[in-house]
């Protein structure tokens, strides 16, 4: 390998979700996150969407390091996979190893990961790169920035941030410490552009505190909130706020108990013991918060059972606050609706984003990155961390601060940006396609099944029986079974006309035709024909 920088994003980009970058010098490479996406609706039982690692395990041993910018799923929640193949040292703050750890120990790979906390200001020395963490406000505790150190000149990834004046925990994107240590210059920015199209400052947590303490004092009975579990400042928030109206804390939802534990366990959440009681607890409705998941209507979130009375210990009653403090991720709008509905047809009053501010994004709109674009300024731009549009929108941003559009380089998943120090330019992609978990099954589900899949979601199968003898030819009456296309009795006619067509074909083939292929054919242009509709055909070919 030549002496040149080479980055290479492997997720994150034309989307939101399976951030994961590699940094390359030489034979030496570094890993920059490593997360997972959530599939969307069309995704037909996939459970998560992952990063293409070919091109790590291939090279994995130039690998000195993993480093993790903060313990979101989307950042960390690949590991688990990517470290069946590989052993690696990881590195992180406190909270965001103990959420890495404990997902690595669930999937049994704990052994091969030496995990390494770090202070979010301090340094770490990896093959030709120096890793430089700066602390930076999110929504979750522990996050930094990367300020990284490389033969080729200084690579700034922002990581998630927003430049909250008065964020929850009071912890603020250290803009002083990233002045410091890029007074030399800084050859390339990859910064979030997750908010590209808000115009403005994201509104400070200090808002959504102030909204739910107004929101606990109106409330007569139970106060029940959804958020994300890994939301743990605004936890902590809503823990000092029970405090302060005389209610106790119940929490539902493995995450939520898990993190929660954790948090106080690192000392990034302060609650006492008296405060927290089991979910199980005979407490007066107007003395009690339960702190729920199910913010994105999840279907086996603890709300979403509330909502459809399934869960175990909580039903919902007339009089009861529930309080959805988290945005709605892309994709989730219809199963957050459809919960809704369910929790207002119940009698609860439910309050969500559109109703009162309660809950702020964790990322920084348009006039923090331009400020942090003002801060860093970069000699080339990559934008990080969003859909493509918020890309380009960001990349008009940084025009706008002076930089000229032909350093700024709108990549794509595999895309490989090159570097000696001085210019840039863009060497072969490498594959970098998304890899579908479904249960066990991880790179098994490819493109043509997930084609399938939506096929049988919008038009069903027909499975057929065809007994033919040594001689292909037709030896009995074939069946047909439809499911998920025509109901099989309300559709009779249809079905033996399709018998009829079928069995017409297949006597005027000769020896030599393939029967599977006579039955898709003939069936796939009949059911056209007749209903406009394409459903899957599965011969079943039985010799007799």
């Amino acid at each position: 390998m030549s002496k040149k920088l080479r980055i290479i994003p492997l997720g994150g980009l034309g989307e939101i979700g399976k951030n994961m970058t590699v940094l390359e010098y030489g034979r030496n490479q570094i890993i920059i996150d490593c997360g997972v996406m959530f599939p969307e609706n069309d995704m037909y039982g996939i459970d998560l969407v992952l990063p293409n690692f070919d091109y790590v395990i291939e090279n994995q041993e130039t690998l000195r390091g993993i480093v993790l910018t903060h313990g979101h799923m989307d950042h960390i929640g690949g590991l688990p996979y990517l470290m069946r193949h590989i052993n690696a040292a990881i590195y992180g703050t406190s909270l965001t190893l103990g959420m890495a750890g404990r997902q690595l120990a669930e999937a049994n790979v704990l052994s091969s990961a030496k995990m390494h906390a770090v202070g979010d200001k301090e340094s770490i020395k990896l093959g030709p790169f120096t890793v430089h963490l700066f602390p930076a406000a999110h929504s979750i505790p522990g996050s930094v920035g990367l300020v990284i150190e490389t033969p080729a000149g200084i690579v700034v990834h922002t990581g998630d941030y927003k430049l909250d004046e008065t964020p929850a925990g009071g912890r603020t994107t250290d803009l002083k410490r990233l002045k410091q240590l890029t007074r030399k210059g800084v050859l390339a920015l990859l910064a979030d552009s997750t908010n590209a199209d808000r115009p403005g400052r994201t509104p400070t947590e200090q808002v959504v505190a102030d909204t739910l303490d107004e929101l606990f004092a109106q409330a007569d009975g139970r106060i029940i909130i959804a958020t994300f579990s890994s939301v743990l400042a605004r936890l902590q928030a809503i823990m000092d706020l029970a405090v302060k109206h005389g209610r106790k804390i119940a929490l539902t939802g493995r995450s939520l108990e898990q993190n929660v534990a954790l948090a106080r366990e690192l000392g990034y959440m302060k609650v006492a013991d008296k405060v927290l009681v089991d979910v199980k607890s005979r407490i007066p409705d107007d003395q009690i918060i339960i702190l729920s998941t199910g913010s994105q209507g999840e279907p086996r979130s603890a709300l979403n059972r509330m909502a459809k009375g399934e869960h175990r210990q909580i039903d919902i009653h007339q009089g009861d606050t529930i309080i959805i403090s988290g945005g709605t991720i892309p994709g989730n709008e219809e199963d957050v609706g459809r919960m809704l509905n369910r929790l207002f047809e119940q009698g609860a009053n439910v309050i969500y984003g559109r109703l009162a501010a309660v809950h702020v994004s964790g990322h920084g709109s348009r006039d923090e990155m331009r400020i942090m674009l003002e801060t860093v300024q970069p000699r080339f731009f990559i934008p990080v961390h969003g859909e493509s549009r918020h890309q380009h929108l960001h990349a008009r941003l940084a025009a706008e601060t002076g930089l000229s559009s032909d350093r700024t380089f709108i990549l794509h998943n595999g895309a490989i940006w090159a570097s000696d120090g001085r210019k840039a330019w863009l060497d072969e992609a490498i594959p970098a396609n998304d890899v579908y978990v479904d249960g066990r099954l991880v790179g098994e589900i490819g493109e043509t099944v997930m084609r399938d899949r939506q096929r049988l979601s919008q038009d069903g199968f027909i499975v057929v029986y065809v007994p033919v003898n040594g001689r292909s030819k037709l030896a009995g009456e074939p069946q047909i079974i439809s499911r998920g296309f025509v109901h099989m009795q309300e559709s009779s006619d249809l079905i033996d006309l399709a018998r009829k067509e079928l069995k017409r074909q297949l006597q005027r083939k000769g020896r030599k035709h393939d029967p599977k292929e006579t039955v898709r054919n003939t069936l796939q242009n009949f059911f056209y024909r007749e209903t406009q509709s394409r459903p899957v055909i599965l011969p079943n070919i039985v010799r007799v």
